[in-house]
């Protein structure tokens, strides 16, 4: 309440100085109603015709805002005419806008008890409003709404009756009269200025410059439009809250493109796998025009999610500093700061900008992912890896990496220049964890799958999608290092809900990818040489791990090196573990999930099926494993790397695998 009468004490304070100007007219518009002026020509004829040009004189030197000229002939026709109200009234008017309140008041007083008429009571209202007593205040009200009841379309007296609400604390009387100016006097500056001055008082702070600057457009006086704006703070509030209101607008832009990329993410999704169901494709390994336009709008939709994130960092910015001011701001409103909890917030607020800061400056380090073979240690290896890059006809890879893991993977490296022209070094990623137990034919099946990545380009770009990835996580590393990671904290909340959308789109580009190569696969070396591959790969992964595991911390406890990982026989001897039958069921029969990098095996296999009737089926039973001279002696090294590691390797983001 305190707020709101100190707003109408401005708006008193502003008013004042603009009703004084224009109560020198009963009619605030530049021309008066000549019809209304000869009603008083004809009264005023009645009582000394040689009284009327004097009149006209002392109004036209009024309007024309020379008040001595005006003030001196309004007094000879109260000389020649008696108590003449009209002249009582016009002459308060006068001797008002030269700061003689008192004698004001008298003049209007006596034209009410002359004639009393509701322009007389106004005029009086007036007078009283301007000398600004509490009593006149109260009084002033009074003769206002008498004068509104009986003339309620006229700009005059609502004005008076504005003047007199605001001194007296009447907001609604104020509401009526600007109401009234708005209706009957909507071209009037005047009438844009009291709107403004309201729209102050109620705090819409923009709306009430947009009013006074369409005053000050429409003739009011500079002076007083700027005095007002300025004086008040009202240019300063409305700076300031459209400064909020842009941001926030770009907040709820931000967030509504948040939910499009959500969108088009489930859209893409659903889009994928219903023209991949739908093509048909003979001996070609090229992508139908469907699947090629799909390609062409995830690579859109990845780069502009990509982007995104990088948008959404001064938003997260704002929204710490907002959030943390807005907190200390509650603190003092209520008059209490508890210390530890205002600490915590301060605390949390630095923790959340660094972990900002820091995600900005990850950098992806490309190194060695094993140990590199070759042409010379592995040649029969090397003949096969080019004999299947000739049958697809692509460039063959530049070099060959053993690794601990199950994994066969390609990945591509050098600057973004050369490998969008394909020039960059192609990598080779053969698991020794994969190889036991596959033939030579299912091992060019999943050369052919790798392969086609290279072919459809999967690894020529991709790089920016990878840097968000690796900066999102790091952002999330920091948060839950400094215990931020909460619910209440708005960086949290964002890469909680950015990153499954982020996945939905670059997850769904990579499903789509994964089903393409798997057509190269497919018609090279045949739909049944890949989906045995696939298939035993998948269960292979499992029984890996879980020897692996079981043999390493076995090492670790009895503090000796592990034997080889890649011949043990744990689940001969002990069968296998609980569960893990009923897990690879699971994995083999499981639908595809939004967030899944590459389709679910079910749905891989459904797709492949599609294409053993036009796939060369090759029939060699041979071991993969014999590829590599002296297996054994290469099983042990790994044995060792993934010991001396002692977690799982972890795969670099931008590797494609089977």
């Amino acid at each position: 309440m305190k707020h709101r009468i100190n707003l109408l004490f401005m708006f008193i304070y502003l008013i004042i100085p603009m009703a004084a100007v224009n109560a020198q007219q009963e009619d605030p518009s530049p021309q008066r109603d000549p019809a209304e002026e000869q009603v008083i020509y004809d009264d005023l004829a009645a009582i000394n015709p040689d009284a009327v040009v004097l009149f006209k004189e002392a109004t036209l030197a009024m309007d024309s805002n020379h008040l001595d000229e005006a003030e001196a002939k309004y007094r000879q026709v109260l000389e020649m005419a008696g108590d003449f109200a009209p002249a009582l009234r016009r002459l308060s008017y006068v001797v008002a806008a030269k700061d003689h309140f008192d004698e004001a008041v008298d003049l209007a007083r006596k034209a009410v008890e002359v004639e009393g008429s509701a322009i007389d009571q106004a005029a009086l209202a007036s007078a009283l409003n301007q000398r600004g007593t509490s009593r006149d205040q109260s009084e002033a009200l009074g003769l206002a709404q008498s004068a509104a009841a009986a003339l309620p379309d006229d700009p005059f007296v609502a004005q008076v009756l504005i003047v007199a609400g605001a001194g007296s604390n009447d907001m609604n009387v104020v509401r009526q009269g600007v109401a009234t100016l708005l209706r009957v006097a909507p071209n009037d500056p005047s009438t844009h200025y009291f709107n403004g001055l309201l729209e102050a008082s109620d705090k819409h702070w923009i709306k009430a410059e947009d009013e006074l600057l369409l005053a000050k457009q429409m003739g009011l006086p500079a002076d007083a439009v700027d005095h007002a704006l300025n004086e008040s703070g009202i240019a300063g509030q409305a700076r300031l809250w459209r400064l909020i209101r842009g941001v926030g607008y770009s907040f709820a832009g931000w967030i509504a493109g948040l939910g499009v990329l959500f969108v088009v993410g489930v859209m893409l999704s659903s889009m994928t796998l219903a023209s991949v169901k739908r093509a048909r494709p003979g001996a070609d390994y090229r992508p139908s025009a469907p699947e090629r336009f799909i390609r062409f709008v995830y690579r859109g939709v990845v780069t502009l999610s990509s982007l995104y994130f990088y948008i959404s960092i001064p938003f997260l910015i704002l929204a710490v500093v907002g959030l943390t001011v807005g907190i200390f701001y509650l603190f003092f409103a209520i008059g209490r700061i508890p210390v530890q909890l205002a600490i915590a917030v301060g605390l949390g607020a630095i923790y959340s900008l660094v972990a900002i800061v820091r995600s900005l400056f990850i950098r992806i380090k490309q190194q060695d992912p094993g140990l590199e073979v070759g042409h010379s240690e592995a040649p029969a290896l090397w003949d096969t890896v080019e004999e299947v890059a000739r049958k697809v006809n692509a460039r063959p890879v530049n070099k060959i990496f053993v690794t601990p893991m199950p994994e066969v993977a390609v990945t591509e490296r050098g600057g973004m220049l050369r490998r969008i022209a394909g020039a960059g070094e192609r990598i080779l990623i053969l698991g020794m964890g994969a190889l036991p137990g596959m033939t030579r034919s299912q091992l060019r099946a999943i050369l052919a799958h790798e392969y086609g990545h290279f072919s459809n380009r999967d690894t020529a770009g991709g790089g920016l999608a990878i840097q968000v990835r690796a900066s999102i996580l790091t952002m999330a590393q920091n948060l839950a290092q400094g215990r931020q990671n909460t619910w209440f904290n708005p960086v949290f909340l964002f890469l909680n809900g950015f990153y499954r959308i982020f996945l939905r789109i670059t997850l769904g580009a990579s499903r789509l990818q994964e089903i393409l190569a798997d057509r190269y696969a497919a018609l090279a070396y045949g739909a049944h040489n890949f989906s045995e591959a696939l298939t035993n790969l998948v269960r292979q992964t499992m029984v890996f791990n879980a020897q692996a595991s079981r043999e390493i911390q076995l090492s670790l406890n009895e503090r000796r090196q592990p034997n080889n990982l890649y011949t043990l026989s744990f689940f001969e001897e002990l069968g296998p573990p609980q569960g893990f039958d009923a897990e690879l069921d699971r994995l083999l029969t499981r639908p595809t999930s939004p967030y899944d990098s590459h389709p679910a095996v079910k749905d891989r296999l459904e797709l492949v099926r599609q294409l053993e009737d036009v796939g060369t089926e090759e029939n060699d039973s041979r071991p993969a494993l014999d590829l590599l001279p002296n297996p054994e002696h290469w099983q042990q090294q790994m044995s060792s790397l993934l010991y001396s590691r002692v977690t799982t390797v972890t795969r670099p983001p931008d590797q494609r695998r089977l």
